[in-house]
């Protein structure tokens, strides 16, 4: 599971839709200590590592400020 945090609505929201067009779980935005949160889960697929790859790409060009990798 992937947690993203932004104090930027927009950013949540782009992540969120982009990662479920890949195929993503993704949960409902909520607001965590002035930061907003979402979370995305992609089941039934191995590849951690090539996942964090396109991952992160993303997570650079929106500048979120904060992914974390839970399993």
């Amino acid at each position: 599971m992937h947690v993203f945090q932004s104090a930027e609505k927009e950013k949540i929201e782009i992540i969120a839709g982009l990662l479920q067009q890949a195929g993503y779980r993704i949960s409902r935005i909520r607001e965590v200590e002035n930061q907003l949160t979402v979370t995305a889960r992609l089941e039934g697929r191995t590849g951690i590592e090539d996942e964090c790859e396109r991952i992160q790409g993303i997570v650079q060009h929106f500048d979120i400020e904060v992914w974390t990798i839970h399993e």
